[in-house]
């Protein structure tokens, strides 16, 4: 009994080495991601100061990069830290953005599924589906909020709309992709299209998916921040960026701040389906499809 004790305990330990050794190389792997990613801001800091230089553009066009960051720690009319008053406004586009992308994502997945499924419902919704791509959110937006009013339904819409998409053209192909002998051998197996489902198409489909949720999420943030654009939205960093535009020739740096603030937003979120993937997937996360 004790041989076979001792037998199985180094199996044991090898298998947790490996799986330290699987979560260790993937830390490092996002270490190096998140050390290139500050790179590149430098450089393109960098060349933007260069650009200035060489257009010899004024501060008015092109405040320096140190001039704009400053600002974050000015105070608002109301005396409040602009700082916080961004983050406010951040915070109400970013829960617009995920309720959006949550309603896109689980509708992307079904119509994606039904599409790969069906060629009757695939040739019928996806030429549908690609027109209604083509219009271009900003002529509809106003519509929208005429209708449904400046809350959180028609921020939910738009970004609804926007993510919709990539989720489903990404599902769609996803599924497709699987390879006919693994349909065969399930078949063989007596199993059902729901089991079929469940443990091949969206398993093999979810490297796509994922980069398909990454384009939405980027997706999600444009929406909501459209859906703020129209006068009459109260909070959101739309209105911030429409605030801002008013006021560019006295302070053009408030404009390049909430500008700064909506990419950090869309990479935040970009960045959060990113490590999802990598955590649930592994080598996987890239968009391979083994």
């Amino acid at each position: 009994m004790s041989s076979n004790n001792s037998g199985d305990n180094p199996t044991l330990s090898e298998e947790v080495d490996d799986s330290s050794s699987s979560i260790q190389e993937r830390l490092r792997a996002g270490a190096r991601q998140v050390l290139v990613a500050f790179f590149l801001l430098v450089l393109a800091a960098a060349l933007w100061e260069l650009a200035k230089v060489i257009t010899g553009s004024n501060d008015r066009t092109m405040p320096h990069i140190w001039d704009t960051l400053s600002f974050l720690g000015s105070t608002t009319s109301q005396n409040e830290n602009y700082s916080w008053f961004l983050f406010k406004n951040a915070w109400s586009t970013a829960k617009a953005s995920l309720i959006g992308l949550l309603v896109g994502t689980a509708f992307g997945l079904v119509t994606g599924t039904s599409i790969a499924r069906s060629r009757f419902v695939g040739n019928g919704l996806m030429p549908l589906i690609v027109a209604a791509q083509a219009v271009p959110i900003v002529a509809i937006a106003p519509a929208l909020v005429l209708w449904l009013g400046t809350g959180g339904v028609t921020k939910t819409v738009i970004t609804t709309y926007l993510t919709f998409f990539p989720i489903t053209v990404a599902t769609a192909r996803g599924i497709q992709s699987v390879p006919k002998e693994s349909h065969e051998l399930l078949r063989t197996y007596g199993a059902s299209k729901r089991t079929s489902l469940r443990i091949l198409e969206l398993p093999f489909a979810s490297p796509l998916i994922f980069v398909g949720l990454e384009t939405a999420a980027a997706f999600s943030v444009v929406g909501a921040i459209v859906a703020e654009l129209p006068f009459g939205s109260k909070e959101g960093l739309g209105v911030v960026i429409l605030t801002s535009w008013q006021f560019y020739i006295t302070e053009p740096r408030a404009l390049y701040c909430v500008a700064l603030t909506s990419c950090a937003l869309g990479a935040v979120f970009v960045l959060s389906v990113r490590l999802m993937a990598y955590f649930a997937l592994g080598p996987r996360s890239q968009g391979e499809v083994l």
